[in-house]
């Protein structure tokens, strides 16, 4: 597309990045992602970020971490999900 002429700006103006939070929590036993306790917290995240952003929680593959990644337009409810995820795993 370029060759014919298009600029670069005007190509890419196509794509808008989707703020993105973070947080890894230091843990003793990576497990604890499987607890019943931490599942219900995951769903219920999943279910208000739902059609509004993503969410991701996952094991470290290299530390004694979990890593909870949330993305949405709308900071406080990437902060209620995280936060959420995050009281089970302290």
């Amino acid at each position: 597309a370029m060759r014919k002429g298009k600029k670069a700006s005007k190509l890419f103006s196509i794509f808008k990045p989707i703020p993105q939070l973070l947080v890894n929590i230091s843990v003793k036993d990576k497990s604890i992602i499987s607890s019943k306790k931490c599942k219900l917290a995951i769903k219920k995240a999943e279910k208000i970020i739902f059609g509004k952003g993503r969410l991701l929680v996952r094991k470290s593959g290299t530390e004694p971490k979990i890593r909870i990644m949330c993305e949405s337009f709308n900071p406080s409810l990437v902060n209620k999900c995280i936060s959420l995820i995050k009281k089970t795993i302290h």
